[in-house]
Formats: C-alpha cells, structure tokens, sequence
C-alpha cells in the first residue's frame, strides 16, 4: 500500500486479500471455513502506514457516535440478501484509489452493503460481506445495520442533532467510509458475542474507545474496519 498525506488529502491504493473477494462472492458458510484471525488480516499488502501519516495528537479528535435514545428505537429489519445484492456484493472490487477526504468519498471508492442504504469504502465492505456471510450461516439472517458511510453534509448534521457526543464534522471514520453501527440485535446478547469473538478474523473490531473504561462514549454497536484505520494513522 502506498500512501500520501496532505492535510485532508489521502491517497491510497487497497487490494483486499485474495480470500477476502473469493468470501464475498461465495460466502462463508460453516464455522470450519472461518479464516484464522492471521488468514484475516495477513494479505499480500504490507498494510502497515508509513512514517509521513502520524498519529493525531492525543485528545484531539472526538468520536462519532448516536445517542442511547436513537439506539434504543427499534431498528428495521434487514431483508434477506437478494440477487441484486448478492452481485453488488461479487462487483465490489475492494481497490481504492486516488485523493480521498473525510466525507467526501468518490463514488467509485464506495460500495453497497447488504442492507440499504448503507455504503462504505470498497475494500472495508468485501470484508463486512464476509464477516456478514459467516453470520447468516450462524443465525439465519444477516445483520443489521443503522449507519455506514456518512458524507461531510451529514456528519454537519448530526453534529448539530448531538452536540455532546457526535464527532465534529471531518473527523469522524464513517466519514471514511471505515465504520458500521448495528443494530441492537446484532451487537448485543448471543449475536453479539460471535461478532466480538469473530469480527476481528475479518478486520472488524469495536474501538477501545468504545467499550466500558474506554477515552469516548460506551457505543458497543460502533465497529470499524481496522486495517483501513491503522493506514490513515489513528
């Protein structure tokens, strides 16, 4: 992976590891064929970020978040995936490329999750495809998502909505498309203890942040796509 940093202006070029797209394609359908946690993020790309992307000065950002209330509400209940979704899914290439800024993704840096109308950065949804592959197979139906990928303009406002808790608008990783928040189904009770348990095999972690005693707000339900986290130097 090569990456340059210039203010807000990333440029980077991800290749998901090779049984990252064969999962999203095909699924991962019993527990024996779930990847390793070395299988899941080991890859022919050395995706450590180089020394010119420091780490922002401790403190200085503040992290996204949706309020307990709106966590509270019922979420809607992801439909099955369909055919459309399922070649939506086998299209994604998992390569990004060209300048990047948060909440200002290209078009053809993102892609479709399973659940409309969520979005978010190609080579994190070939992952979210297989991680929610291996799900299913587990539970029966997929998992359900609230959020994804957020533009600059709704990061504004739900800033605005939230002003304790919500990330100033630029600052916050769904605005890099690296981010997913589930619903309280998938996160929590037995669900949630296979995603905490299994996510990380495919790159997905809730940040430490995020959990009990963490820097930020207790937001269980936030999970981000690490390997996209740690090249931008967070």
């Amino acid at each position: 992976m090569r990456t340059i940093a210039r203010g807000f202006l990333i440029v980077a070029m991800v290749v998901a590891p090779a049984w990252v797209a064969t999962s999203a394609s095909a699924g991962l359908r019993h527990a024996s064929d779930l990847p390793t946690t070395v299988e899941a993020l080991a890859g022919p790309v050395d995706l450590t970020p180089p020394a010119a992307l420091t780490a922002p000065a401790a403190g200085s950002l503040e992290h996204a978040s949706r309020s307990a209330l709106r966590d509270s509400q019922a979420a809607p209940t992801p439909m099955a995936t369909t055919s459309a979704e399922a070649q939506a899914a086998a299209e994604c290439s998992g390569v990004v490329s060209g300048p990047m800024a948060n909440g200002q993704l290209t078009a053809a840096n993102l892609c479709d999750l399973w659940q409309k109308p969520y979005k978010d950065r190609a080579d994190a949804v070939v992952t979210a495809f297989a991680m929610n592959d291996a799900f299913t197979a587990k539970f029966g139906r997929p998992m359900c998502l609230t959020s994804g990928y957020r533009t600059y303009e709704e990061q504004a406002r739900l800033r605005a909505a939230e002003p304790g808790i919500a990330a100033a608008a630029g600052t916050s990783n769904h605005g890099w498309g690296l981010a997913i928040d589930f619903c309280a189904n998938t996160y929590g009770g037995a669900a949630g203890a296979w995603l905490r348990a299994n996510g990380p095999k495919f790159g997905w972690d809730n940040p430490s942040w995020a959990r009990p005693g963490g820097s930020g707000a207790f937001e269980p339900w936030h999970w981000e796509y690490v390997p996209g986290v740690k090249a931008l130097g967070k």
